[in-house]
């Protein structure tokens, strides 16, 4: 079988797309990746074929352009989807090119639309893969509205909605860009397709209006640990003292409001020891006091979250699912996109205190969270949900599902 894959996006976005690159390479299959210039590194560090698509989730993260509005203001905005830039000739015609021959394309967002438009161009079985809940059902909002708490009544016609909002802002360009190929127009190339949900079922069970032969909840598309050795410094400051706080943003340190964010973090979690992953630029000019260790290369959260008392986070569904495993309570602190949803998830299974809001930050609020998230109850209930994810292989399951798809395609 050969498996074309295509991601668009973030760290925590390109991670799961390699996860399952080495899962599909292990059970002998051929694969090659697609995706954001910033995944080359690590699809490379694993021997994989990996294609960069024109343009980066960087660019549109600098001030004022269209991620980084987004961020800002917490959800999609009409300007920052309208100000897009997709480069969808050039994507759409590296995605075509690339899948010459494959049995099966995945896409995940942001990228789907290309993908899967290009998979049915190729011949190939159309598959997409999200990371967070997407389709409509009754259980639960949309993931990406930053509305966890919509009435039932309203979730199944949001998750419409936000389907529909989705392939009209992309259709324009979208087909565009297939004209100036040869090409004729079509119609959501996303609808009704086979979908890999790419998160713990622990987390988000699959809903009950999810059929079967349409949906299937695998369990998060993890890495193999690898080895990896620590910063001195880092190893020092963890040997000195109680396991410290973890702090740390992702993909979001270029939210406008990270500095002030940063402060009433550090001010509220004193006198605690702290692990501040975080862009110096974005703290104050203060030197930071001693409790804190500012780290700033990378350190595997599965090997860092462990070691930890606590973990305060964006909620991104990667850093979630990491920090469930870990066995640590969260201090969740969503900013945008489907980091609401996960946030609310995290504390509704009790081992999270209730989210902060990153736009209003509070010394106090952080001190209450934090005592939330240090108490007796929510440390069991933390340690109890890593131990019913330790047992998922999500990266298997999705590679059996795509071993179906294939094989009842040829027949």
């Amino acid at each position: 079988m050969r498996v074309t894959l295509v991601s668009y996006g973030s760290t925590g976005d390109i991670l799961p797309l390699v996860a399952l690159a080495v899962g599909l390479r292990a059970a002998g299959h051929q694969v090659v990746t697609v995706g954001d210039q910033a995944g080359s590194d690590v699809a490379t560090r694993h021997g994989l074929e990996f294609h960069a698509l024109e343009g980066s989730l960087r660019e549109t993260m600098e001030p004022g352009q269209p991620s980084a509005l987004a961020v800002d203001a917490g959800h999609f905005t009409w300007k920052s989807l309208r100000n897009y830039d997709a480069h969808d000739r050039a994507r759409l015609g590296l995605i075509q090119q690339v899948a010459e021959g494959s049995d099966v394309v995945v896409g995940m967002p942001v990228a789907h639309y290309h993908a899967l438009a290009a998979a049915r161009e190729v011949g190939a079985r159309p598959v997409l893969g999200v990371l967070q809940p997407l389709a409509p059902t009754h259980a639960m909002a949309p993931a990406g509205v930053g509305m966890p708490t919509l009435p039932r009544v309203l979730r199944r016609p949001a998750g419409r909605a936000v389907q529909l909002a989705g392939w009209l802002n992309a259709r324009r360009p979208l087909n565009a860009a297939r004209r100036e190929l040869g090409q004729a127009p079509i119609t959501d190339p996303t609808r009704d397709v086979y979908t890999l949900c790419a998160w713990s079922p622990s987390l988000v069970p699959q809903p009950d209006d999810w059929p079967a032969s349409r949906f299937a909840v695998t369990g998060r598309w993890q890495l193999p640990a690898s080895p990896w050795t620590p910063d001195p410094a880092l190893s020092a400051f963890l040997d000195a003292g109680e396991p410290p706080v973890h702090v740390g943003f992702g993909s979001m340190r270029g939210f406008s409001g990270m500095g002030r964010l940063l402060d009433a973090l550090v001010a509220g979690l004193t006198p605690r020891r702290i692990i501040l992953a975080a862009d110096p630029t974005a703290l104050s000019d203060r030197a930071l006091p001693e409790n804190v260790h500012l780290s700033t290369g990378f350190v595997p959260h599965d090997w860092l979250f462990p070691r930890c008392a606590a973990v305060v986070h964006h909620c991104g569904a990667g850093t979630a699912h990491e920090a469930a495993a870990s066995g640590v309570p969260s201090v969740p602190v969503p900013i945008s996109m489907d980091q609401p949803f996960w946030a609310d998830r995290l504390h509704r299974l009790g081992v999270a205190s209730a989210p902060l809001d990153p736009r209003k930050p509070s010394v106090e609020r952080v001190r209450r969270a934090v005592a939330t998230a240090e108490s007796h109850a929510v440390r069991l209930r933390a340690t109890q949900l890593a131990q019913r994810l330790a047992p998922e292989d999500g990266v298997r399951r999705a590679v059996t599902r795509l071993e179906e798809l294939a094989t009842s395609r040829r027949v």
